[in-house]
Order: structure tokens, then C-alpha cells, then sequence
């Protein structure tokens, strides 16, 4: 196999969260020349860093390394920072995108776009991608338009991909993502495809997730609650932390279901031990003193 198509298995088992796949692939093609190989390397510290290796990313990338693999090691580090110091990170991102030099690199644009979510600078993750050719570039674009609520816009951006490779995995999975926002009839065509790609590459906790979202929405609430409990149990198996989104879909189904309270703070707990700067905790405290502030104000 040649390292272009290679390098599309790799981006594939990236896109649905197989980052043991990525990594144990990156490792069988071996070295590779010029761009290929920066990008065969991005993959695997991507990779790395989505399962929580911040320590290899840390370790490996030097100011030697290509300036792609450099911001994926200060994605890295804004990752693990504390509060004060996330906002150095995103400016020694800004002085990177600003210099200007890397304009014209699709994978450097990719990944600082990446940052720029990251840190919910959404503007400026759109603003590099939004012209893009690449699937990559496509792709993210659909993802960040569709958190701005502008599917519409995502649709467009979605038709772009279909025309450049309809069977491609990247391709499918944005199709899926529209889809599920679109909703009614379109959760259970979402729900299909992520369970074919579940089929034909193997779980990851981000296809189950993805998975109890669609069954989540069409009510299949006992049917969600074992996905996301293999979630769990994935996460455990490969040594690594229980994703956000699996505990936000566990509380949000144990609350469809109408279970005890007592279940869903457990769950709660858990999950603020795991993530407790993450933006949905933080609008859950912010709601829960305005309903504290507000029944003062009538008592």
C-alpha cells in the first residue's frame, strides 16, 4: 500500500477515535519522506493527545521538529495548563498563524484550527479553514458551523466533501453529524452509519457515544445507557479517564429515564473529579446559584 492511502487508513481511525489503531499503523508503514511523514507524525501525536499522552508530546517534539508538530505539542500543553496560563498558549498560537509563513500548509491550518476549539475561539478556527480543499479542512468546517448552529452553511460545506469522495470515512461521519442535528427522521439514518463504521472498523468511545446520541434522541433510552456503559467500559479497559461526553450522555439519559437523583450526583461527582474546568459543569454551577439567587429573592 502506498503511503498516500496509508496515510487516509490513518486519517480514518483518527476521525472515528481508534488512536491505537493510529498509532500501531503510523508504526507498521514506517518512516515516510518530506509531508508525508510530518503528517504520518501529526496523526500519531494527535493520536497521543486525545488519549491523554501529554507527557510523549511534551517529550518528543522539539523546536526542531516541523512547526505542525510543534502546535500540536502547544495544544498539548494548553491542554494541561491552568486557567492563566491557557491564554500564553493561545497567543504563541496567534503569533504562529500571524507570522504567516505556514499559510499555505492545509495540516499546520488544520491542527492550530483544532487549538482555536479547543479554546473556544471558534472565529478564528473558521477563519483558517472555512477555504479549505482538503476533506481535513472540509470536515472541520462542517463541525464548527454545526456548533454555531448554521447547518445550513454545513450543508454546503458537506456537498463539497460528497463531490471529492462520498464513501469516504470523514465524509460519512460529517453526513452523520448533519444529519443528527437535522433531526426526525434523520437520527435514525445517523444512527445507521455510525453503527456500519462501528461494523467495519471496531468501537471507540467516540462512535458510542456518537451511537447513544442518535438512540438517546429517538427515546431508545435503555438501549443508549448500555452503549455508553460500553464506553465506559472501553475507557477502563484501555487505562484512560471516562470521556466528558460519556458522562454528560449517561446523566442526561438516567434523567430521560427518570431515575433517582442520588444516581445522576453520583455521576455528577464523578465527573467533576475527572474535568472540573469543563464548560458544561460550568454552566450547570452558573444555573443552579441564579436558581439558589432567585428563590432567595422570594422567600
Amino acid at each position: 500500500m502506498s503511503g498516500v492511502h496509508q496515510l487516509v487508513s490513518l486519517r480514518s481511525y483518527f476521525y472515528l477515535g481508534l488512536y491505537d489503531q493510529v498509532i500501531s499503523e503510523a508504526k507498521s508503514l514506517g518512516s515516510l519522506s518530506g509531508a508525508a511523514e510530518t503528517a504520518r507524525l501529526a496523526y500519531v501525536y494527535r493520536a497521543h493527545v486525545a488519549m491523554g499522552n501529554h507527557a510523549i508530546a511534551a517529550k518528543e517534539i522539539t523546536k526542531k521538529s516541523p512547526t505542525v508538530l510543534q502546535v500540536v505539542q502547544l495544544h498539548s500543553t494548553y491542554l494541561t495548563a491552568h486557567e492563566n496560563n491557557k491564554q500564553m498558549a493561545l497567543e504563541k498560537l496567534n503569533e504562529m498563524v500571524e507570522d504567516g509563513s505556514m499559510a499555505q500548509d492545509q495540516l499546520f491550518l488544520v491542527v492550530a484550527a483544532e487549538m482555536y476549539l479547543s479554546g473556544g475561539e471558534l472565529k478564528e478556527a473558521l477563519k483558517l479553514v472555512s477555504n479549505g480543499t482538503t476533506l481535513d479542512m472540509m470536515g472541520l468546517t462542517v463541525q464548527i458551523l454545526l456548533s454555531i448552529d448554521r447547518a445550513d452553511l454545513a450543508q454546503q460545506h458537506l456537498k463539497k466533501m460528497v463531490e471529492v469522495d462520498e464513501d469516504d470515512t470523514l465524509t460519512q461521519l460529517a453526513t452523520a453529524w448533519v444529519n443528527v442535528v437535522q433531526g426526525g427522521s434523520k437520527w435514525s439514518e445517523a444512527l445507521d452509519t455510525y453503527q456500519d463504521l462501528q461494523e467495519k472498523f471496531g468501537s471507540s468511545i467516540l462512535l458510542l457515544n456518537s451511537i447513544a446520541v442518535c438512540q438517546i434522541h429517538q427515546k431508545l433510552y435503555s438501549e443508549a445507557l448500555s452503549t455508553l456503559g460500553a464506553a465506559r467500559d472501553l475507557a477502563l479497559k484501555m487505562k484512560i479517564k471516562i470521556n466528558t461526553d460519556t458522562y454528560i450522555n449517561t446523566m442526561i439519559c438516567l434523567h430521560h429515564m427518570r431515575k433517582a437523583p442520588e444516581a445522576i450526583q453520583r455521576i455528577m461527582s464523578d465527573f467533576q473529579k475527572t474535568a472540573p474546568g469543563h464548560p458544561w459543569i460550568k454552566k450547570q454551577t452558573e444555573m443552579r446559584k441564579a436558581i439558589e439567587k432567585s428563590k432567595k429573592a422570594y422567600s
